[in-house]
């Protein structure tokens, strides 16, 4: 009989290492989770919101497991939350619409690290009463430093996993800062490309109109026998999906057509 208090203080102490080892791999799973969701929302299309959203989905699934494991009732609920919410994120066809449950996801995703922690913090609080004799002294010192030396372990642990966190968030910072050097580089572009839009298009409609002036004086008619064509004329929405270069390329084009045009309505003035 002297012995059955020792197990059940062994007992409890491996139960709680082990729940303590649960919860430090929902932390894990629930930065990820939380960082994959931050870069969905964070995301200029809504093609790569959808591809974080894939990864965190997976995530908050394993956080939802892990927290119904260690008996994390409200991390495990605001997990399936938000899980379906970026499930919902999925499904839409528009980036306003993706991105705007990948937002609640990542707002949930901040929620569960807090419920976790919470969570992790009770149940280190557990008290493991004193079931033992004054025989067991030395068994229940051996058990309660085997205990601490653990609790040591799972201290480095959750170190690493802070560690871990920082380097995620540095990255989501330089991923931000790239994102706005792009956009102000595409800015200017975009910027240069209407320029040379608004010239380009002014210069050939000169050249059109002087085209169709030689015609009429060289048929002596009163009505141009030169087709204007137009077809240089676009908006800015056009320029949106090409280059600077390839918005030169299409105007370059388009004067090379209108001079073999005029070249063959001509070629009956040669001698």
């Amino acid at each position: 009989m002297k012995k059955f208090p020792l197990i059940l203080i062994l007992f409890c102490s491996i139960f709680q290492i082990n729940a303590q080892d649960i919860y430090d791999d929902a932390l894990t799973a629930a930065s990820y989770a939380y960082a994959h969701s931050k870069k969905a929302y964070g995301a200029n299309n809504v093609f790569h919101t959808q591809e974080y959203a894939d990864k965190a989905i997976e995530s908050f699934q394993k956080v939802e497991d892990l927290a119904d494991q260690c008996n994390c009732s409200e991390a495990n609920e605001t997990a399936y939350e938000a899980k379906s919410d970026m499930e919902s994120s999925l499904q839409q066809d528009t980036y306003e619409r993706s991105r705007y449950y990948a937002k609640r996801a990542k707002d949930l995703g901040s929620k569960i690290l807090e419920q976790l922690t919470q969570c992790q913090a009770n149940a280190g609080d557990t008290y493991i009463g004193d079931v033992a004799s004054a025989e067991e002294d030395d068994a229940i010192a051996s058990a309660t430093e085997e205990v601490a030396n653990k609790q040591l372990e799972l201290e480095q642990k959750r170190r690493q996993l802070e560690i871990e966190q920082k380097r995620l968030a540095q990255q989501i910072a330089e991923q931000k800062q790239r994102q706005a050097q792009f956009e102000a580089e595409r800015a200017a572009e975009l910027k240069a490309q209407a320029v040379i839009k608004d010239k380009a298009e002014l210069a050939l409609q000169k050249l059109e109109n002087a085209l169709q002036e030689l015609s009429v004086v060289l048929n002596n008619d009163e009505e141009p026998s030169f087709e204007a064509q137009n077809d240089y004329v676009r908006s800015e929405n056009d320029l949106q999906n090409e280059s600077l270069d390839d918005t030169k390329n299409f105007y370059v084009n388009r004067a090379k057509e209108l001079t073999r045009t005029a070249m063959q309505q001509f070629a009956s003035y040669e001698d």
